[in-house]
């Protein structure tokens, strides 16, 4: 195995998705078949491990493989002000249109996933507690490590160059290229003060917006230690022009 994708919900995922999809026909999408219960790698059956890479809205960050494993992050306002809509008023939304913003924040707030991202990739312990999956708990020193990469959604090209140059110190070549962004809600319009909105999110989102700010300072480390980073991204540019993705999608495997 290659690659785990840690897919944070509203983070760009899809369009990594669809990466690995052409990149990995094999690709195993693995979720919970009970909604919002975390996986973890050993909850997943041997037989379906025959696989180049993984991609899970609920595996918890794991110790001990092979693999690279990858998550992107996003700035917290704008990735619940892109869940509510997609929620809401998107073409597949989930919940009533008639939930304000701010409504869909207080719920957000009083949910056990607030500061959902870091929580995503917090390690999680099994319980048969209410919260277990749903806990914070960083590991910043593994999270941080060259087993692990967080990237960033307002960074997507930057990361994806990253992520290939990881796999590339392993002797594995990846294209991580990219025709268009998928699954995105920007077409959806909206008006909300952004100031009073980030101050009323905030108790919900302050560790989310601290990991968020570490994550650049390690990703600006990383590309400054990269003496030809700028063609290395020109060169990604210039391919996501040409690229596309394949017809084919893999199927989720329910556990």
């Amino acid at each position: 195995m290659k690659l785990i994708h840690i897919h944070g919900f509203k983070c760009a995922g899809s369009t990594l998705e669809l990466i690995l999809n052409r990149e990995y026909p094999n690709l195993l999408k693995v979720e919970s078949s009970k909604s919002g219960k975390r996986l973890f790698f050993d909850d997943i059956p041997p037989k379906l491990l025959d696989t180049d890479a993984i991609s899970s809205h609920l595996l918890s960050p794991t110790k001990g493989i092979e693999a690279l494993q990858v998550s992107l992050l996003r700035n917290p306002l704008e990735r619940i002000v892109s869940a509510w809509k997609f929620e809401t008023k998107g073409k597949k939304k989930l919940k009533e249109s008639s939930l304000s913003l701010r409504e869909y924040v207080e719920n957000y707030k009083k949910s056990i996933l607030s500061n959902y991202q870091s929580k995503l990739l917090s390690f999680q312990k099994k319980s048969d507690h209410f919260s277990c999956g749903w806990e914070i708990s960083f590991d910043l020193e593994y999270l941080f490590s060259q087993n692990f990469f967080i990237g960033t959604v307002e960074r997507f090209d930057e990361s994806m160059v990253l992520i290939e140059q990881r796999l590339k110190k392993k002797g594995i070549q990846i294209d991580m290229s990219y025709p268009s962004r998928q699954n995105t809600t920007q077409s959806i319009k909206s008006k909300y003060n952004q100031a009073n909105l980030e101050r009323f999110l905030y108790p919900a989102s302050d560790v989310d917006t601290w990991l968020l700010d570490l994550t650049n300072r390690k990703i600006d480390q990383e590309i400054n230690s990269i003496h030809n980073f700028e063609i290395l991204l020109n060169d990604y540019r210039l391919r996501c022009k040409t690229c596309i993705f394949v017809e084919h999608y893999s199927e989720v495997n329910y556990i």
